[in-house]
Protein backbone atom coordinates (compact mmCIF):
# COMPACT_ATOMS: atom_id res chain seq x y z
CA UNK A 1 0.00 0.00 0.00
CA UNK A 2 1.18 3.77 -0.89
CA UNK A 3 1.51 6.86 1.83
CA UNK A 4 0.30 9.98 -0.23
CA UNK A 5 1.77 12.89 1.83
CA UNK A 6 0.19 16.05 2.18
CA UNK A 7 1.73 19.05 4.05
CA UNK A 8 -0.69 21.43 5.14
CA UNK A 9 1.00 24.70 5.82
CA UNK A 10 1.11 25.44 9.82
CA UNK A 11 -0.92 22.38 10.54
CA UNK A 12 1.58 19.83 10.65
CA UNK A 13 1.99 16.61 8.03
CA UNK A 14 -1.09 14.58 6.90
CA UNK A 15 -0.73 11.00 5.36
CA UNK A 16 -3.83 10.11 3.63
CA UNK A 17 -3.77 5.83 3.09
CA UNK A 18 -6.12 4.34 0.34
CA UNK A 19 -6.26 0.97 -0.71
CA UNK A 20 -7.72 -0.74 -4.02
CA UNK A 21 -11.42 -1.02 -4.51
CA UNK A 22 -13.30 -4.61 -3.44
CA UNK A 23 -16.40 -5.29 -4.57
CA UNK A 24 -18.06 -6.91 -1.58
CA UNK A 25 -21.52 -7.72 -2.78
CA UNK A 26 -23.39 -8.72 -6.63
CA UNK A 27 -26.48 -7.20 -4.68
CA UNK A 28 -28.94 -5.34 -7.46
CA UNK A 29 -31.21 -2.68 -6.46
CA UNK A 30 -31.39 -0.71 -9.67
CA UNK A 31 -28.97 1.62 -11.77
CA UNK A 32 -30.49 4.82 -9.66
CA UNK A 33 -29.43 2.95 -6.27
CA UNK A 34 -28.61 4.90 -3.41
CA UNK A 35 -26.35 3.75 -0.32
CA UNK A 36 -26.23 5.54 2.92
CA UNK A 37 -24.17 4.50 6.27
CA UNK A 38 -24.80 5.26 9.66
CA UNK A 39 -22.23 4.89 11.86
CA UNK A 40 -20.91 1.59 10.50
CA UNK A 41 -24.77 -0.02 9.69
CA UNK A 42 -25.28 0.78 5.96
CA UNK A 43 -28.01 0.82 3.78
CA UNK A 44 -28.73 0.38 0.47
CA UNK A 45 -32.24 1.75 -1.36
CA UNK A 46 -33.53 1.63 -5.46
CA UNK A 47 -35.72 0.41 -7.60
CA UNK A 48 -35.14 -3.13 -9.36
CA UNK A 49 -38.52 -5.11 -9.88
CA UNK A 50 -39.73 -3.28 -7.37
CA UNK A 51 -38.92 -1.23 -4.60
CA UNK A 52 -35.69 -2.50 -2.80
CA UNK A 53 -34.20 -1.20 0.61
CA UNK A 54 -31.46 -3.46 2.39
CA UNK A 55 -29.56 -3.05 5.57
CA UNK A 56 -26.27 -4.35 6.44
CA UNK A 57 -24.01 -4.20 9.71
CA UNK A 58 -20.66 -6.15 8.28
CA UNK A 59 -19.17 -4.27 5.66
CA UNK A 60 -21.63 -4.93 2.87
CA UNK A 61 -21.24 -8.51 2.81
CA UNK A 62 -24.32 -9.61 3.28
CA UNK A 63 -27.54 -7.70 3.23
CA UNK A 64 -30.95 -8.00 4.93
CA UNK A 65 -34.39 -6.69 3.25
CA UNK A 66 -35.79 -4.12 5.50
CA UNK A 67 -38.71 -2.73 2.84
CA UNK A 68 -41.61 -4.19 5.02
CA UNK A 69 -40.58 -1.87 7.74
CA UNK A 70 -42.33 1.00 5.70
CA UNK A 71 -46.05 1.57 4.11
CA UNK A 72 -44.34 2.75 0.80
CA UNK A 73 -41.52 3.55 -1.12
CA UNK A 74 -38.94 5.45 0.61
CA UNK A 75 -37.57 8.13 -0.96
CA UNK A 76 -34.06 9.00 1.00
CA UNK A 77 -32.50 7.99 4.15
CA UNK A 78 -30.62 10.42 6.43
CA UNK A 79 -28.46 9.99 9.60
CA UNK A 80 -28.90 12.87 12.25
CA UNK A 81 -28.59 12.76 15.63
CA UNK A 82 -27.64 8.98 15.88
CA UNK A 83 -31.23 8.43 14.39
CA UNK A 84 -31.85 7.34 11.09
CA UNK A 85 -34.49 9.02 9.09
CA UNK A 86 -36.56 7.78 6.57
CA UNK A 87 -38.85 9.72 4.19
CA UNK A 88 -41.88 7.80 2.92
CA UNK A 89 -45.59 7.72 2.22
CA UNK A 90 -48.53 5.81 2.21
CA UNK A 91 -50.16 4.78 -1.14
CA UNK A 92 -52.52 6.85 -2.83
CA UNK A 93 -51.68 9.82 -0.04
CA UNK A 94 -50.11 13.07 -0.20
CA UNK A 95 -48.62 13.36 3.40
CA UNK A 96 -45.27 12.77 3.57
CA UNK A 97 -44.37 10.70 6.69
CA UNK A 98 -41.04 10.88 8.81
CA UNK A 99 -39.96 7.00 10.15
CA UNK A 100 -37.28 7.01 12.66
CA UNK A 101 -35.14 4.31 13.91
CA UNK A 102 -32.92 4.19 16.57
CA UNK A 103 -31.35 0.57 16.51
CA UNK A 104 -28.89 0.90 13.38
CA UNK A 105 -32.17 0.58 11.07
CA UNK A 106 -33.64 -2.32 12.89
CA UNK A 107 -36.68 -1.91 13.36
CA UNK A 108 -38.62 2.13 12.47
CA UNK A 109 -41.57 4.18 13.65
CA UNK A 110 -43.13 6.72 12.46
CA UNK A 111 -42.29 10.25 14.55
CA UNK A 112 -44.21 12.95 12.42
CA UNK A 113 -46.16 13.50 9.27
CA UNK A 114 -46.59 16.47 6.93
CA UNK A 115 -49.99 16.63 5.71
CA UNK A 116 -49.48 18.21 2.40
CA UNK A 117 -46.66 20.27 0.46
CA UNK A 118 -47.55 23.82 -0.99
CA UNK A 119 -47.98 23.37 -4.66
CA UNK A 120 -48.84 19.97 -4.28
CA UNK A 121 -45.88 18.56 -3.97
CA UNK A 122 -43.87 15.97 -1.57
CA UNK A 123 -41.21 15.60 0.56
CA UNK A 124 -38.10 13.63 -1.57
CA UNK A 125 -34.82 13.95 0.77
CA UNK A 126 -33.85 15.25 3.82
CA UNK A 127 -30.61 17.16 5.25
CA UNK A 128 -29.09 19.20 8.08
CA UNK A 129 -26.41 21.61 9.13
CA UNK A 130 -25.82 20.07 12.55
CA UNK A 131 -28.18 21.79 14.29
CA UNK A 132 -31.48 22.18 12.57
CA UNK A 133 -33.31 19.29 10.05
CA UNK A 134 -34.64 19.98 6.96
CA UNK A 135 -37.48 18.31 4.79
CA UNK A 136 -37.03 19.14 1.30
CA UNK A 137 -39.74 19.48 -1.12
CA UNK A 138 -40.14 18.79 -4.70
CA UNK A 139 -41.46 22.03 -5.40
CA UNK A 140 -40.55 25.33 -4.03
CA UNK A 141 -40.26 25.01 -0.38
CA UNK A 142 -38.91 23.18 1.97
CA UNK A 143 -39.46 22.50 6.15
CA UNK A 144 -37.47 23.58 9.30
CA UNK A 145 -37.65 21.14 12.42
CA UNK A 146 -34.86 22.12 15.59
CA UNK A 147 -37.20 19.00 17.94
CA UNK A 148 -35.25 16.00 15.63
CA UNK A 149 -38.92 16.01 13.38
CA UNK A 150 -41.48 16.32 16.11
CA UNK A 151 -42.40 19.10 14.14
CA UNK A 152 -42.07 21.14 10.75
CA UNK A 153 -42.25 25.02 10.11
CA UNK A 154 -42.82 25.50 5.99
CA UNK A 155 -40.38 28.09 4.22
CA UNK A 156 -41.14 29.37 0.86
CA UNK A 157 -38.72 30.17 -1.82
CA UNK A 158 -40.17 33.60 -3.02
CA UNK A 159 -38.91 34.17 -6.27
CA UNK A 160 -41.36 34.48 -9.71
CA UNK A 161 -38.91 32.08 -12.12
CA UNK A 162 -40.55 28.99 -12.88
CA UNK A 163 -38.62 25.57 -11.93
CA UNK A 164 -39.22 23.40 -9.11
CA UNK A 165 -36.96 22.48 -6.49
CA UNK A 166 -33.93 20.16 -6.80
CA UNK A 167 -30.82 20.48 -4.15
CA UNK A 168 -31.15 22.01 -1.08
CA UNK A 169 -28.25 22.86 1.44
CA UNK A 170 -28.07 25.37 4.57
CA UNK A 171 -25.68 26.56 7.01
CA UNK A 172 -27.08 28.56 9.75
CA UNK A 173 -29.12 31.04 7.87
CA UNK A 174 -27.38 30.55 4.44
CA UNK A 175 -29.69 28.93 2.17
CA UNK A 176 -28.88 27.52 -1.05
CA UNK A 177 -31.53 26.47 -2.99
CA UNK A 178 -30.87 25.16 -6.41
CA UNK A 179 -34.20 25.44 -9.16
CA UNK A 180 -34.41 23.58 -12.11
CA UNK A 181 -33.53 25.82 -15.19
CA UNK A 182 -32.26 28.31 -12.96
CA UNK A 183 -29.77 27.07 -10.49
CA UNK A 184 -28.51 28.48 -7.05
CA UNK A 185 -31.75 30.82 -5.20
CA UNK A 186 -29.58 32.09 -2.01
CA UNK A 187 -30.96 33.83 1.42
CA UNK A 188 -28.36 34.76 3.75
CA UNK A 189 -31.12 35.71 6.32
CA UNK A 190 -33.28 32.79 7.34
CA UNK A 191 -35.05 32.52 4.21
CA UNK A 192 -36.55 35.97 4.52
CA UNK A 193 -35.21 37.22 0.87
CA UNK A 194 -33.72 35.42 -2.13
CA UNK A 195 -31.92 36.00 -5.24
CA UNK A 196 -30.77 34.27 -8.00
CA UNK A 197 -26.72 33.68 -7.61
CA UNK A 198 -24.50 31.09 -9.87
CA UNK A 199 -20.69 31.17 -10.43
CA UNK A 200 -19.59 33.09 -13.17
CA UNK A 201 -19.68 30.84 -16.36
CA UNK A 202 -21.74 28.70 -14.42
CA UNK A 203 -24.66 27.32 -13.24
CA UNK A 204 -25.07 25.13 -9.83
CA UNK A 205 -26.86 22.09 -10.28
CA UNK A 206 -26.90 20.51 -6.79
CA UNK A 207 -25.59 21.54 -3.84
CA UNK A 208 -24.26 19.49 -0.41
CA UNK A 209 -23.34 20.70 3.10
CA UNK A 210 -20.67 19.41 5.06
CA UNK A 211 -18.58 20.43 8.30
CA UNK A 212 -20.15 24.16 7.87
CA UNK A 213 -19.43 24.23 4.46
CA UNK A 214 -22.00 24.45 0.93
CA UNK A 215 -20.29 22.68 -1.76
CA UNK A 216 -21.82 23.05 -5.33
CA UNK A 217 -21.51 20.82 -8.11
CA UNK A 218 -19.54 17.90 -6.62
CA UNK A 219 -17.12 20.50 -4.93
CA UNK A 220 -16.28 22.35 -7.86
CA UNK A 221 -17.89 25.20 -5.98
CA UNK A 222 -17.72 26.44 -2.37
CA UNK A 223 -20.19 29.12 -1.21
CA UNK A 224 -18.08 31.88 0.52
CA UNK A 225 -20.10 32.95 3.97
CA UNK A 226 -18.16 36.39 3.94
CA UNK A 227 -18.79 37.54 -0.11
CA UNK A 228 -22.06 35.72 -0.57
CA UNK A 229 -20.45 34.30 -3.81
CA UNK A 230 -18.83 31.00 -4.95
CA UNK A 231 -15.22 30.02 -4.63
CA UNK A 232 -13.50 27.73 -7.06
CA UNK A 233 -11.73 25.13 -5.76
CA UNK A 234 -8.83 23.11 -7.49
CA UNK A 235 -7.83 19.65 -8.24
CA UNK A 236 -11.05 18.48 -10.14
CA UNK A 237 -12.20 18.38 -13.23
CA UNK A 238 -13.60 20.73 -15.25
CA UNK A 239 -16.23 20.90 -17.86
CA UNK A 240 -13.67 20.51 -20.90
CA UNK A 241 -12.91 17.01 -19.32
CA UNK A 242 -16.62 16.00 -19.69
CA UNK A 243 -16.24 14.92 -16.59
CA UNK A 244 -19.74 15.02 -14.87
CA UNK A 245 -20.33 15.22 -10.18
CA UNK A 246 -22.41 12.78 -9.52
CA UNK A 247 -22.33 12.37 -5.92
CA UNK A 248 -20.68 13.82 -2.19
CA UNK A 249 -19.98 12.24 1.26
CA UNK A 250 -17.82 13.00 3.91
CA UNK A 251 -16.44 11.76 7.16
CA UNK A 252 -14.30 13.47 9.97
CA UNK A 253 -12.35 15.89 8.37
CA UNK A 254 -12.60 14.32 4.65
CA UNK A 255 -14.69 15.13 2.25
CA UNK A 256 -15.06 13.15 -1.18
CA UNK A 257 -16.73 13.56 -4.70
CA UNK A 258 -17.74 11.08 -7.20
CA UNK A 259 -17.87 11.82 -11.16
CA UNK A 260 -18.27 9.99 -14.20
CA UNK A 261 -17.21 10.82 -17.08
CA UNK A 262 -19.59 11.28 -19.46
CA UNK A 263 -17.75 9.86 -22.79
CA UNK A 264 -16.08 6.93 -21.05
CA UNK A 265 -18.36 6.11 -18.70
CA UNK A 266 -15.52 6.11 -16.16
CA UNK A 267 -15.97 6.32 -12.65
CA UNK A 268 -13.39 8.05 -10.23
CA UNK A 269 -13.70 9.21 -7.17
CA UNK A 270 -11.27 12.87 -5.23
CA UNK A 271 -10.96 13.22 -1.82
CA UNK A 272 -10.13 16.18 0.10
CA UNK A 273 -8.90 17.22 3.33
CA UNK A 274 -9.03 20.97 3.62
CA UNK A 275 -12.51 21.60 3.62
CA UNK A 276 -12.47 21.27 -0.20
CA UNK A 277 -9.69 24.09 -1.46
CA UNK A 278 -7.86 21.08 -3.32
CA UNK A 279 -8.86 18.12 -4.42
CA UNK A 280 -6.76 15.10 -4.63
CA UNK A 281 -7.93 11.51 -6.95
CA UNK A 282 -8.15 8.54 -5.53
CA UNK A 283 -7.15 5.39 -6.45
CA UNK A 284 -9.69 3.37 -8.65
CA UNK A 285 -8.63 0.16 -8.82
CA UNK A 286 -10.91 -2.00 -8.52
CA UNK A 287 -13.66 -0.47 -9.67
CA UNK A 288 -15.49 -1.49 -12.81
CA UNK A 289 -13.91 -0.13 -15.51
CA UNK A 290 -17.54 1.07 -16.94
CA UNK A 291 -20.03 2.69 -14.42
CA UNK A 292 -23.54 3.61 -14.43
CA UNK A 293 -23.84 7.14 -16.16
CA UNK A 294 -27.33 7.20 -13.98
CA UNK A 295 -25.93 7.10 -10.58
CA UNK A 296 -27.67 8.77 -8.16
CA UNK A 297 -26.62 11.58 -5.97
CA UNK A 298 -26.01 8.81 -3.08
CA UNK A 299 -23.99 7.10 -4.82
CA UNK A 300 -21.16 6.73 -2.68
CA UNK A 301 -21.11 6.88 1.41
CA UNK A 302 -18.30 7.03 3.90
CA UNK A 303 -17.52 5.70 7.73
CA UNK A 304 -15.00 6.14 9.90
CA UNK A 305 -12.55 3.96 7.33
CA UNK A 306 -14.00 2.63 4.53
CA UNK A 307 -15.58 4.15 1.28
CA UNK A 308 -18.67 2.58 -0.09
CA UNK A 309 -19.65 2.92 -3.46
CA UNK A 310 -22.64 1.40 -5.42
CA UNK A 311 -23.10 0.58 -9.46
CA UNK A 312 -25.38 -1.20 -11.56
CA UNK A 313 -23.96 -1.19 -15.31
CA UNK A 314 -26.96 -1.94 -17.35
CA UNK A 315 -27.85 -2.05 -21.22
CA UNK A 316 -31.12 -1.66 -21.58
CA UNK A 317 -32.47 -4.32 -19.26
CA UNK A 318 -29.58 -6.61 -18.92
CA UNK A 319 -27.66 -5.95 -15.99
CA UNK A 320 -23.55 -6.71 -16.56
CA UNK A 321 -23.47 -8.39 -13.10
CA UNK A 322 -19.50 -8.20 -13.32
CA UNK A 323 -19.88 -4.62 -12.62
CA UNK A 324 -22.58 -4.29 -10.34
CA UNK A 325 -22.72 -4.41 -6.58
CA UNK A 326 -21.14 -2.27 -4.15
CA UNK A 327 -17.45 -1.59 -3.60
CA UNK A 328 -15.48 -0.77 -0.51
CA UNK A 329 -12.37 0.54 0.05
CA UNK A 330 -10.56 1.42 3.35
CA UNK A 331 -9.45 4.52 4.21
CA UNK A 332 -7.75 6.90 7.17
CA UNK A 333 -5.76 9.71 8.27
CA UNK A 334 -3.00 9.56 10.71
CA UNK A 335 -0.38 12.24 12.00
CA UNK A 336 3.20 11.74 10.30
CA UNK A 337 4.35 11.96 13.68
CA UNK A 338 2.54 9.38 15.05
CA UNK A 339 3.03 6.84 11.76
CA UNK A 340 6.03 5.64 14.45
CA UNK A 341 4.08 4.64 17.29
CA UNK A 342 1.25 3.01 15.28
CA UNK A 343 0.08 0.13 17.78
CA UNK A 344 1.86 -3.58 17.09
CA UNK A 345 -0.15 -5.60 19.22
CA UNK A 346 -4.57 -6.28 19.74
CA UNK A 347 -6.00 -4.61 23.28
CA UNK A 348 -8.94 -4.03 24.44
CA UNK A 349 -8.92 -1.46 27.82
CA UNK A 350 -11.10 -1.06 31.02
CA UNK A 351 -13.89 0.97 30.21
CA UNK A 352 -14.22 4.67 31.63
CA UNK A 353 -15.57 5.92 33.48
CA UNK A 354 -16.78 2.66 35.30
CA UNK A 355 -19.00 2.51 37.00
CA UNK A 356 -21.02 5.05 34.51
CA UNK A 357 -24.26 6.67 33.76
CA UNK A 358 -25.36 7.29 31.04
CA UNK A 359 -22.32 6.85 28.76
CA UNK A 360 -19.19 5.37 29.09
CA UNK A 361 -15.75 5.19 26.63
CA UNK A 362 -14.17 2.23 25.37
CA UNK A 363 -10.87 2.20 23.80
CA UNK A 364 -9.40 -0.43 21.60
CA UNK A 365 -5.77 -0.79 19.44
CA UNK A 366 -5.38 -2.90 16.43
CA UNK A 367 -1.93 -3.17 14.81
CA UNK A 368 -3.02 -3.83 11.22
CA UNK A 369 -6.38 -3.65 9.24
CA UNK A 370 -9.12 -6.13 10.56
CA UNK A 371 -12.95 -6.40 10.60
CA UNK A 372 -13.80 -4.92 13.48
CA UNK A 373 -17.02 -5.61 15.61
CA UNK A 374 -17.44 -4.30 19.20
CA UNK A 375 -20.83 -5.42 21.14
CA UNK A 376 -22.25 -4.82 24.42
CA UNK A 377 -24.36 -7.88 26.29
CA UNK A 378 -26.53 -8.02 28.99
CA UNK A 379 -25.73 -10.54 31.97
CA UNK A 380 -27.79 -12.87 30.25
CA UNK A 381 -26.07 -13.02 26.95
CA UNK A 382 -28.50 -10.65 25.04
CA UNK A 383 -27.06 -8.10 22.76
CA UNK A 384 -27.71 -4.70 23.99
CA UNK A 385 -25.36 -2.52 21.37
CA UNK A 386 -23.49 -2.91 18.74
CA UNK A 387 -20.61 0.01 18.47
CA UNK A 388 -18.20 -1.05 15.51
CA UNK A 389 -18.93 -3.49 12.67
CA UNK A 390 -16.81 -2.29 9.77
CA UNK A 391 -13.02 -2.81 8.72
CA UNK A 392 -10.32 -0.69 10.32
CA UNK A 393 -6.72 0.29 9.66
CA UNK A 394 -3.95 -0.13 12.43
CA UNK A 395 -4.67 2.38 15.09
CA UNK A 396 -5.92 3.44 18.45
CA UNK A 397 -9.40 3.77 18.40
CA UNK A 398 -12.18 5.46 21.47
CA UNK A 399 -16.29 4.41 20.89
CA UNK A 400 -18.57 5.72 23.30
CA UNK A 401 -20.82 3.89 24.50
CA UNK A 402 -24.45 5.61 25.76
CA UNK A 403 -27.46 4.16 26.78
CA UNK A 404 -29.73 7.27 26.11
CA UNK A 405 -32.86 5.34 24.59
CA UNK A 406 -31.59 2.22 24.98
CA UNK A 407 -33.96 1.95 28.25
CA UNK A 408 -30.87 -0.34 30.08
CA UNK A 409 -31.43 -0.94 33.75
CA UNK A 410 -28.31 -0.68 36.37
CA UNK A 411 -26.04 -3.42 36.65
CA UNK A 412 -23.38 -5.18 34.88
CA UNK A 413 -22.68 -5.32 31.20
CA UNK A 414 -19.88 -7.15 29.22
CA UNK A 415 -18.76 -5.18 26.26
CA UNK A 416 -16.63 -8.04 23.33
CA UNK A 417 -14.43 -6.98 20.73
CA UNK A 418 -13.38 -9.05 17.74
CA UNK A 419 -10.60 -8.60 15.32
CA UNK A 420 -9.51 -11.37 12.64
CA UNK A 421 -8.54 -14.15 15.55
CA UNK A 422 -8.15 -11.40 18.16
CA UNK A 423 -11.31 -12.15 21.20
CA UNK A 424 -11.42 -10.24 24.00
CA UNK A 425 -14.78 -9.91 26.75
CA UNK A 426 -14.63 -7.14 29.94
CA UNK A 427 -17.39 -6.33 32.69
CA UNK A 428 -18.91 -2.44 33.21
CA UNK A 429 -20.79 -1.55 35.65
CA UNK A 430 -24.02 0.87 34.57
CA UNK A 431 -24.95 2.73 38.14
CA UNK A 432 -28.01 4.73 37.53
Amino acid sequence: MKIKIVILLFFGIISTSIAQWVKVSDIKVGVGGNIFSHNSTLILTGYFSGFKMYRSDNGGATWTSIADRFPYHVYDVFSYNNEIFGVTTTLGSDTSRFYVSNDNGLNWSERSNIPSVTGNGAILSLTADGNTLYAVSNRKSFYISTDNGLTWTEKIITISASGNLVSFAASGNNFVSVILGIGAVISTNGGQTWEIKNPVSSTITSVYYFNGKIFGNGGLFIFNNNTNNWDASTGLPDALSFQIPVSMTGYGNLVFSYFVGFLTSQGSVYSSSDGGLNWTILNSTGLPTTVSPGASQSAITATSTNLFLYNQTQSGSTVDTAKTGVYRTIISTTSIENLENLPTKFSLSQNYPNPFNPSTTISFTIPQSEFVTLKVYDVLGNEVAMLVTEYKSAGTYNVQFSTNNLHLSSGIYFYRIQAGQFNEVKKMVLAK
